[in-house]
Formats: structure tokens, sequence, C-alpha cells
């Protein structure tokens, strides 16, 4: 075979150059800095010192020696022709400046897996090398072939790093994980790349500074007590009234503080209002104060009820633990930052978060803080397939998770909450799980006991189910006194006029809607025909801007809260419209509630709004409920179509299951009260039982529901296939199931300039001034666009969107439709269109009716979007 001609042969590797002579981060300048080895070892010392926050027990079932070697061994694979000739400076420094490398791989984390799968050797621990390759956050692969790495000289210098590494910091694993998908291996995963965020931090390891190990060790201790790594301090045996403002516990926070006493999951049912959220913290306090856990995690279901429990959870761990701080963790706390400084992060980090001030500010960092409040998103971005989902399972291992409102999630988001608890399980974790409205089959689900089917289940309620080391455990908790509910089923054209006739009587009346657009129509129809003088009418809903909604949502919340002086209660009635925002989690106090027809367990948290706190009512009133009638009766219902079903429940059957309603109301329908708590369990499972017998539309609708559930349980489990798939760690994205696109708009009020090369200077609605210009960044600006912008639904707007100004999508998503506040019109700014929305302080943004009824509407998709 003669040879191939010059122009097309391989490069040749150049000869190795000492792994004590390779660069692992460049300075300022672009000059070479610190070597690998001591950023190996700068890593590997923080990552020991990670490892102390762990108590002995889960640090030994975790295998946490082994993620601390590998932690050290991360880079090893910068000693790479590939990486080094990133560096022009090094490359002169060594003479090599005209050293053909092309072809050489240039991913060092790749390199560092592929030197130490070699070494490993045995197939089975191919794993522990793919969680070093991982991190930057995503999997390579679980076992790499060939790469072009330097050839066999530059391997020998990465082995002989490897070699000294091992010398002091240990062995290398040579046990196999227990799985491909284990818990050792993804907290390993975590400690890997958090130790490498760290060693990574110029403030703390200069780049251009050479450290000895003492000084690597005396700065890495002095780095994780200033962010607050440290194991949580708080004195043991406080009494219930020194943590909260109630000087006894009730019946329901006495069980759970005595039955909490080792890792588990504890799901805890009882009624709305009946404090759930501190038995769960003094259970909580007891665990920490026996070292049984790490820190807390506090999961609700949105970022509006994450808000109001972070207020009430920060007060608990300030009384705990003076001066830990309680983190607020989703994708909008930034915004509540008070600070404009930019996140200082080094040249090397992990990420390009403009937003916060410490170490914390990203919300994957922020959960690893040992206390802290946010969505079940952040710590679902766990189980799925996200990048750095491993760093989130690092961040929860040994804490106390607790759940709230678990019931309000669809299968697809139910399906990774029961991963969710069965992976915090195996971290270490302990799980408290919160609910007013869970079935029994729902309950066996999260305590990990579906496979079980000749499991005794308990219909007592309230309830405490413990799956723990003690086995399965049922114990019935003393309810409350029963409250009374009156029920009416209303016809909805009377409604308007009844409700302001209870406001006129100095009634405080909460009227929840399924849909935006017909909470926006019944406040419009209220405010027609109320009366000069007459009670104050107020809307809430999802498609404020941030900053309006907010001042909603603390004005009414305030002023319908617990306020025990009454000082704030609007003394002459009023009617507060929302949609599913004011449903749950938020200290609502109604003397009279209207509703849709929703699911059964969704009225009675609405219910749960209703007389909830103790106070002085006006004449006549009592405990009462109206729910909207239907367009069709039962036995309308018995004879319809499934196309007419729907049709009755109009926008609501967009929202919510058809099937579901139709059960529901079944069961309601005849109904004239509600006794509570007796009432909810019979309700629920009669709700969600299987049926028989049901005329053919019902089971057709039965039939579509449970496809529908196949679908999303099925896509559940593949999203949360880590080595099949991989996803950006996008809140809401991949935890949610999205059935309506939505896009932001940012309206502003006045645009003095607008370039899309050289910037723009405009008014937002809240009176905010930005200037923004090209390759200049802002928080202050960030926040005042974020608390302006409003999202709607995609289809709406679909014809106007376009490609926006670079310097604009620093700020908002590549979809954002930037438009300008024209007499209450939203006119696009890009083309000068009418986009058809309308805006008014007290309604949000509307989109027309007759749009909304168009058939050019894409199927499936409408403006009945009602969570946040």
């Amino acid at each position: 075979m003669s040879p191939l001609p010059r122009s097309v042969r391989p490069p040749m590797p150049p000869a190795a150059v000492r792994h004590e002579d390779c660069w692992a981060k460049t300075t300022a300048s672009g000059q070479p800095g610190i070597s690998v080895a001591q950023h190996c070892r700068t890593a590997g010392i923080v990552a020991e010192q990670l490892a102390r926050q762990w108590p002995t027990w889960l640090a030994e079932t975790l295998c946490i020696r082994s993620g601390v070697v590998l932690a050290a061994t991360h880079d090893v694979g910068k000693v790479s022709p590939g990486f080094q000739a990133k560096c022009s400076a090094w490359l002169q420094r060594h003479g090599l400046t005209g050293t053909t490398w092309l072809g050489q791989e240039a991913d060092h984390a790749k390199v560092s897996q592929k030197v130490l799968q070699d070494i490993l050797s045995a197939d089975n621990l191919r794993f522990w090398a793919a969680i070093v390759g991982a991190h930057h956050g995503r999997l390579k692969d679980d076992h790499l072939s060939t790469l072009a790495d330097g050839g066999e000289a530059w391997t020998a210098e990465r082995r002989r790093l490897v070699g000294e590494l091992v010398q002091e910091f240990g062995q290398l694993p040579d046990q196999p994980p227990p799985s491909h998908d284990s818990a050792m291996l993804w907290f390993n995963a975590g400690l890997i790349t958090v130790a490498d965020w760290l060693a990574s931090d110029e403030r703390t390891f200069p780049p251009s500074e050479a450290l000895d190990t003492l000084g690597i060790r005396q700065r890495a201790e002095a780095q994780l007590s200033q962010i607050g790594f440290r194991p949580v301090s708080c004195a043991p045996g406080r009494a219930f009234g020194d943590l909260f403002p109630f000087p006894e516990p009730n019946a329901l926070q006495a069980r759970l503080a005595e039955s909490v006493h080792s890792p588990g999951v504890y799901v805890v049912e009882a009624p709305m209002g009946s404090g759930k959220t501190e038995a769960a913290l003094i259970a909580a306090y007891n665990l920490l104060t026996s070292g049984q856990a790490t820190g807390i995690y506090f999961a609700l279901p949105t970022q509006v009820t994450s808000n109001r429990i972070h207020i009430r959870v920060a007060e608990f761990i300030d009384r705990l633990s003076p001066g830990a701080g309680t983190r607020l963790i989703h994708g909008g706390s930034w915004l509540m930052e008070k600070t404009d400084e930019p996140l200082a992060v080094s040249s090397n980090d992990e990420t390009s978060d403009h937003a916060g001030r410490d170490w914390f500010a990203s919300s994957r960092r922020a959960l690893l803080a040992p206390f802290g409040v946010g969505t079940i998103d952040q710590a679902l971005l766990g189980v799925v397939a996200a990048k750095h989902f491993f760093v989130r399972q690092f961040a929860l291992a040994g804490k106390v998770v607790i759940l709230d409102e678990v019931h309000s999630y669809d299968l697809y988001t139910g399906t990774l909450l029961e991963l969710l608890v069965a992976r915090l399980r195996d971290l270490g974790a302990t799980v408290i799980i919160l609910s007013a409205t869970l079935t029994a089959a729902r309950r066996q689900d999260l305590l990990g006991l579906k496979e079980d089917a000749d499991l005794a289940l308990a219909a007592d309620y309230p309830l405490l189910s413990v799956n723990g080391p003690d086995g399965f455990l049922q114990q019935p908790v003393t309810p409350d006194e029963p409250k009374i509910i009156r029920i009416r089923f209303n016809p909805a054209f009377a409604l308007v006029d009844a409700v302001l006739e209870r406001a006129d009587r100095g009634e405080c009346v909460l009227w929840i809607r399924n849909t935006v657009q017909d909470a926006q129509e019944t406040y419009r129809n209220l405010c027609g025909q109320n009366q000069v003088g007459g009670p104050e009418i107020a809307l809430l809903h999802a498609r404020f801007p941030q900053f309006r909604r907010a001042q909603l949502e603390n004005d009414w919340l305030e002023r319908l809260g617990k306020d025990e002086n009454h000082s704030k209660r609007p003394s002459n009635g009023c009617v507060l419209v929302s949609t599913q925002v004011a449903e749950q989690s938020v200290d609502i106090d109604a003397d009279l509630l209207v509703s849709d027809l929703a699911p059964t367990d969704m009225l009675l948290q609405r219910i749960g709004r209703l007389w909830r706190h103790p106070r002085p009512r006006p004449a006549g009133c009592v405990p009462e409920v109206w729910i909207a009638a239907t367009a069709l009766d039962m036995d309308g219902f018995n004879t319809a179509t499934a196309r007419e079903i729907k049709a009755a429940f109009g926008r609501s059957a967009k929202v919510y299951s058809p099937y579901v309603l139709l059960r529901t109301f079944a069961l309601w329908h005849g109904r004239t009260t509600l006794v509570l708590p007796a009432d909810i369990r019979p309700l629920l499972e009669a709700t969600y039982a299987d049926h028989t017998g049901e005329p053919p539309a019902w089971g057709a609708l039965s039939e579509e529901l449970r496809k529908r559930k196949k679908e999303l349980c099925t896509a559940a489990f593949a999203n949360s296939s880590p080595w099949q798939v991989e996803m950006e760690d996008d809140e809401g994205i991949q935890t949610r199931w999205n059935s309506y696109p939505t896009v932001p708009v940012l309206p502003m009020t006045h645009v003095r300039s607008w370039d899309a090369k050289t910037g723009a200077q405009f008014e937002l609605l809240n009176g905010d001034q930005c200037q923004l210009r090209p390759h200049e960044f802002s928080v202050a600006a960030a926040r005042s666009i974020h608390r302006n912008l409003v999202r709607v639904p995609r289809w709406f707007v679909a014809k106007h969107l376009g490609s926006i100004p670079t310097w604009l999508g620093q700020y908002v998503a590549s979809e954002a439709l930037p438009c300008r506040l024209v007499e209450g019109r939203l006119v696009v700014l890009r083309s000068g269109d009418d986009s058809g929305l309308t805006y008014r302080d007290d309604l949000g943004v509307v989109i027309p009716t007759r749009t909304v009824q168009s058939s050019a509407r894409p199927a499936g998709e409408d403006d009945s979007e009602s969570y946040d």
C-alpha cells in the first residue's frame, strides 16, 4: 500500500509535556496560571471539606470517600495537547507555537473520563469514570472509545498525576455502584461538580497564585464557612412556643413531632388550615437537633405559594438558628433580591447567571444552602435528565424535604414526584408530604408501596402514614371540631346580582373562576352592576405584569388575611375575583365562596379559604359556598354525547378532565351541606374510584382520561432517563406538561429610542426607565424588565413573533414580543401592527373574546392557562 500524501496524513501528536508544567487556569491577561496538579488538588481538598457536612452514617451509605478522590482527578484530562493548545502564551513559553495539533480532543472532561475508565479497567466500574466526565453538567456516555488525546506519552503523564492524587486522597473505587442510576452514583457526581465550582472560585483561589497543600486547605475551610457550607447548628429542647407564634401545638402538630424520629417518608393528610406547615417544621427541628438531617427544603407548587411560605419558614429558621438565613429558590426569586451587583464568577465558571450577589445566586446552587423554600420544580429537576440534575440530588441528600399541596399536579409531574420521593429516601433524606386531599391510592404511591396490593389502608381522616425504618405505620389524628358548610348550585346568570347583594351586606366574597378570560368577564360584569359607593371589587390572575400582580396579592392577602384586629378588612364588603392563584397555600379568609365547578379536591381546597379564621362576621352570615350551575343537569349529562358534555363545562373542560368534572358533579349536585373534615375522604374516594355501568359518553370520556394518563406517565419515565436523553434545567419546562405554550410580552409606555444595533431607551408600565446597550448587562434593567413581563398564549401572537435585537436577548427569551401601550392597545414595536391585546391596570392583559372563539385557533390551545 502506498503512503498517504503528506497533505492528508493525520498530524502526529506532539511530545508530552510534564503535568507539572500544564496549566489549568489562565490569568486575566491570558497567561498560563496555576497548574493542573494544583487545581486538581484544590478540588480534592474542597471535596474533603464538603464531605464533613454529612453525618457519618450518610457518608458511608453514599460512599462519599469515592467522590473525594474522583473530585481530585476530575481535571487530569487537561494534561492533553487538545486542551493545552488553547493558551497561545503557554505554547510560546514551551516553544510549541508552530506545532500542529489539529484533531486532538479539546474536551478535557472526556479525556479525564477516558484515562480513569482505562485505569479502573473493569467494565462494571466504568460508571465511576463517567461521572467524572460529567462534571460540567452533562453525561458523555457510559463508555468512551479511543480518543485523540496525545498518545502514550501524554497518557503516561495523566496516569502519573492520577497516581499522585491517589496517594494523597485515597484509592479509586474498586466496587461498582449499586446500579447505573443509583443515588450513590449521582450524589458523588454532584460532589465532584460542586468541588470543581468552589475550586474554580477566583476570589478564593486566584489563577496566578501558587499554593501548597496547607494554603489550599486553609482557604477552602474559610471559603466554605463564608458561603454558609457548614453543619447546621440549632439548640435542642426548644418548646413549640419558642419556635412559633403559638403557645402550644394542636393534635396534628404534636402527633407529627412525636412520630418523626428518623429518615423515611411521612404523609400527612389533614384539613385545610389545620397547621400542617408548622407540624412539618417542628418535625424537621427534631431531626436537625438529633443529627438525622442536614437542612430543610420546603417545596410548593408555584412561585407565588413559595413566596408566601418563604416568609413563614424564614421566621421559623431565624428562631431556630439565628443568622442561618433561608433561601428563596425558584426561577423568579432573583427578582426579589435587594442588590444590583452582578454575580462574581470565575473565567471557568459553569454558569452565566447575572443576578445575585453571592455564591448561591443561581437556583441550582441555591438548593445547596442548608435552608430553602421554593418550587417543587427545583427538586424535580434532580430526577429528570436535565443538565446538572445530579447537583440537585447532592443538594437534597440528608435534608428534610417538605412537599406541600401534592394533590395539585397532573400525572406527568405526579409521576416525577413519585420518582423524586423514592430517590430522596435513597439519599438519606426525610420526606414529609402534606395534603388535605389525597386518595388512598395516591397516598400508597407516594409512600412507595404501590406494589403491595394487599396493603390495608386506613380510612381515617386526619391521618399520618409512615414508610420508615420500622415499616409501614398508620396513625389516626384527633380531628378538630366539625365545620358545617352550606352548598348551593346557583344559576350562572343570577350570580352577579346575588354576589353584589351579599357584598352590600358587608360580606367579603371570594369568587374563583377556572380561566383568566372567565375571571376578567366576571370582574367586568360585577363592575358594571355595582352601585356608586358600593363594595370594592378586584381581580387577581396570572396575566398581570409581575409587579402589578405582586401589588394585588400583597394588598388583598393582607386585607383578607388573618389580621387579628380586623383593621384592614373592608368594612363595607368586597368581591375578589380570582383564578386558581387564590386556591391553595394563601391565607385568605372569605365570608362567602363562589366557585366554578372543579374537581372535588380543588373544590375542597377552595373551601379552605372559607371562614378560615375566627372573627366577627356580618349579621346572618354562615359558611356557604355557591357553585356555578352547569349548562346541563344530571338528566342531561346522562343522555348527552361526549362533545355535548364538554360544551356544557365550557372553558373548564380545557383546564380539567371532563370525566373528573362529571364525577364531581354527580357527587356534589344534590348536596346541601358539607361536614368538614368527615366528608373529605368519602368524597375524594368516590370521585376517583373506578366505576362501571356508566352512560356510553361517560365511558368514552373515562377512556380518554385513561389514555391521557398513560401518555403523561410514559413521558415522565422517558424524560427521567439521563443516559438516553438530555435537557436544559429550565424550571417548569421539563417538570410540567404544558399544553398551552406561552410567550412573554414586554409592554412599554414610552420608547425614546430603539435601534436594532445600538440599543434602546424606554419606560415600562411600572415607571422604570431602562437604557440598554450592546455588550452591557445591567442587573437593575433585568429586574425592571422581568417585573413588567406578561405571559400570553403563543398562538395568539405567533404571527407577530420575530427576531429581537441581541442586546435585548440578554434579558428576555428569544420569542419575547416588545410592545408599546397606545390608548390601552398593545402595538407590536417591530412592525407597528396592533397585536390584538389590550391592557388595563385592573384587568391585566386581555385577549378579545371573539378571537378566543375563532376556529383559526390551533387545536388544543386557548387562553385558559390558569396557574403561574
